[in-house]
């Protein structure tokens, strides 16, 4: 068995993927994707059929109604994009995120970005630098709680530019064309009495040599920077992950380990529709500052190359309360500095 451990606690703004990964099954096989969509746009030599959502209700009364640009996926492609929207003009709180996909659509998730662009962009966005100014706001309800409880709501200020984004993966021998819908419900301020924060902490830096039939583990801690009672907690790896374990040491790395969430055996779908841990508000996890979350994830690599982020992922992520308002999202590298 092979053990890749991190150390430090690392407090960066990496998003997962998430869900994010998370954020959350980012996209592998982008590289000529933009080319031979255009190809098969233009020249129309090849048959594009239609993947669009066939289940879109009527818009929730006091939600709003976000529908991605079309795009085209290429046959076999992965692709993960980015849709920016206008800054919103005044602070919101959000209690759930309804997506709406076809067929090949694996998530949409709802970030911020500390970097803006212009309102209406919607490109690739895989990169390292993606990574760093992309942060979670509020994940689809595949990946986390149907909605906030009574009361609670994540709050986003006067001034985020929120960036929708969509993974996609064309499995059939046809070009395909998306169309996804999301719903975002919000709540009016006088209704919200506790604000409810995302967390995700993951390693981006393992590399996994080729081993097949041999367990590999990634293994990473993450100290709590304040207190928290944990709603919900979810796991995140993808087609090569064995199991999984996310432990609670008390007081630092010598405490005693609390397991809150375990995953063996770990399937492949568990990627897009992971197991998630619900705690509630009644009976939440309950977190105090310095107290220390380790992530746990056992791999096969039985292809015949590296896997590294983020073809592969080890990661952890959920909601918590209350959170500060201001600084709301709780990201961890779990890398040292």
């Amino acid at each position: 068995m092979t053990t890749i451990a991190r150390g430090g606690a690392a407090m960066r703004h990496h998003c997962l993927i998430l869900l994010a990964g998370a954020s959350l099954g980012l996209a592998t096989a982008c590289d000529d994707g933009d080319d031979a969509m255009d190809d098969a746009a233009d020249d129309g030599t090849e048959e594009v059929v239609d993947d669009f959502p066939d289940n879109v209700p009527a818009v929730p009364a006091g939600a709003r109604e976000v529908a991605f640009p079309e795009v085209v996926i290429m046959p076999g492609q992965e692709v993960q994009n980015c849709y920016f929207l206008e800054p919103e003009t005044a602070d919101i709180y959000a209690s759930a995120l309804e997506s709406y996909q076809g067929q090949f659509g694996h998530h949409l998730v709802l970030f911020y970005t500390i970097a803006p662009e212009a309102p209406g962009t919607v490109r690739d966005c895989t990169s390292i630098a993606d990574m760093l100014t992309l942060i979670p706001a509020i994940s689809s309800v595949n990946f986390g709680l149907e909605k906030f409880p009574e009361g609670m709501a994540v709050r986003i200020p006067a001034g985020t530019q929120l960036v929708v984004q969509q993974h996609y993966v064309n499995t059939s021998d046809k070009p395909v064309r998306a169309h996804d819908v999301l719903h975002l419900r919000t709540r009016p301020k006088e209704e919200i009495h506790e604000l409810a924060g995302f967390w995700g902490v993951s390693d981006i830096e393992f590399v996994l040599p080729p081993a097949p039939g041999e367990e590999q583990v990634v293994e990473f801690d993450c100290i709590a920077p304040r207190d928290m009672k944990m709603l919900m907690a979810g796991p995140h790896m993808h087609e090569w992950g064995v199991r999984f374990e996310a432990t609670l040491l008390r007081g630092g790395v010598d405490g005693t380990p609390e397991r809150f969430m375990h995953v063996d055996p770990w399937m492949a779908d568990f990627r897009d529709n992971p197991p998630v841990v619900e705690f509630g508000k009644e009976a939440p996890l309950d977190i105090k500052q310095g107290d220390v979350i380790r992530t746990t994830c056992v791999f096969n690599n039985n292809s015949e190359k590296d896997l590294e982020f983020p073809s592969e992922m080890c990661a952890s992520y959920g909601y918590y309360f209350p959170a500060p308002e201001g600084s709301e999202t709780w990201t961890c590298s779990g890398t040292d500095e």
